[in-house]
């Protein structure tokens, strides 16, 4: 298993169009050992959501800083990940990822601490990537793509419009 420390910069980037992108992860560690961490959208979400019970349960209200970091052309590890757990250390304040590689075994595990302040910010790209990809089904939950949608609720046959996000039916 790797460790990174505490991370020195951590930076979350999407490559591509709505529905074709891919989402990475930079990181450059205390000891200044690098990862790029390949992930999915799924991932994203949960960490966003994790990273702000986090915040949230701390009281964390600072605005984030994070000092610039120069990211290595070529990494020290560079994976595409399969599961991420994470963790809060109330010693040092700091959120533990501990990430393991798609379809490989415990050998592939990478773990990095980060600050509040890191969390903080890092969480703002994230909702940033998350908001700027396809929008979801209200019903299904699922992206609805420019070409349209067959919504599995209404069994792909409603002609009703699928209503807006916080719209309030008007029979109640």
């Amino acid at each position: 298993m790797g460790d990174l420390g505490v991370v020195r910069g951590i930076d979350a980037q999407s490559f591509g169009d709505p529905g074709q992108r891919t989402f990475r992860l930079r990181v450059v560690g205390s000891n200044s050992e690098s990862a790029l961490l390949w992930l999915e959208k799924e991932h994203l979400g949960a960490l966003s959501l994790a990273f702000r019970q986090v915040l949230a349960q701390t009281g964390y209200e600072s605005e984030p800083q994070m000092a610039e970091v120069e990211f290595p052309e070529v990494p020290d590890h560079e994976f595409r990940i399969g599961s991420i757990g994470i963790g809060f250390n109330p010693s040092n304040q700091t959120i533990i990822l501990q990430v393991e590689e798609l379809g490989k075994d415990d050998e592939t595990t990478l773990r990095v601490q980060l600050t509040l302040s890191h969390c903080a910010s890092l969480l703002g790209q994230l909702e940033a990537i998350i908001s700027a990809g396809r929008p979801l089904c209200p019903l299904c939950n699922t992206p609805i793509d420019p070409a349209g949608h067959v919504c599995v609720r209404s069994n792909g046959h409603s002609e009703q419009p699928i209503p807006k996000a916080g719209e309030a039916d008007e029979g109640s």
